[in-house]
């Protein structure tokens, strides 16, 4: 007996090709679930930015403080609200005081200490405020207490606020500064 067994390779001839409806319906459900878990966590992003952005600023603010301790030599960190940026400065020892301060170079990347917002990495995030009693600057000295901007020793804690309500905080009479989440 010579047996011969055909196999088709066409489907039910009741189709044309297409896709069933169980079919679309589970492609739209992982879509649908895949929507809901990634919304959540593109809405966080801006927090995540302005956070990483608020811990930069902490050790910038660091920095200064902890290089005026040990050189002796006066530090200011410069805010320009408009400009959403800041600049660590450099007081000059044969000319004392504010006015001879001058920018330093950053050690980590060798270019000029200032720090701009709004741009790569931190897309938007600004800088709302800075306050140092009436000023928007802030010095260290080489104890590493607060200065303001008159060069007199900080009367009321400082505060720099960065957009999703972001604070830095820097405390009279320690120069502690810290970071506060919202």
């Amino acid at each position: 007996m010579n047996m011969q067994i055909a196999y088709s390779n066409t489907r039910y001839s009741g189709t044309n090709g297409g896709f069933t409806l169980i079919e679309l319906v589970a492609v739209m459900t992982i879509t649908a679930i895949l929507a809901v878990v990634s919304i959540p966590a593109l809405n966080s992003m801006g927090q995540t930015r302005a956070a990483g952005a608020a811990v930069d600023l902490q050790r910038s603010m660091t920095f200064a403080r902890q290089n005026a301790v040990s050189t002796g030599t006066r530090f200011w960190v410069v805010f320009n609200v408009g400009g959403n940026s800041w600049s660590v400065l450099k007081e000059d020892p044969l000319a004392p005081g504010r006015a001879g301060a001058s920018l330093i170079t950053d050690p980590a990347s060798g270019q000029d200490f200032i720090a701009t917002l709004n741009s790569d990495e931190t897309a938007g995030v600004s800088l709302v405020s800075a306050t140092f009693d009436a000023g928007s600057e802030i010095g260290f000295d080489w104890l590493g207490r607060p200065l303001n901007a008159s060069e007199n020793d900080l009367a009321a804690a400082g505060t720099v606020t960065l957009t999703g309500s972001h604070q830095v905080t820097v405390e009279v009479d320690t120069g502690h500064i810290r970071y506060v989440a919202p």
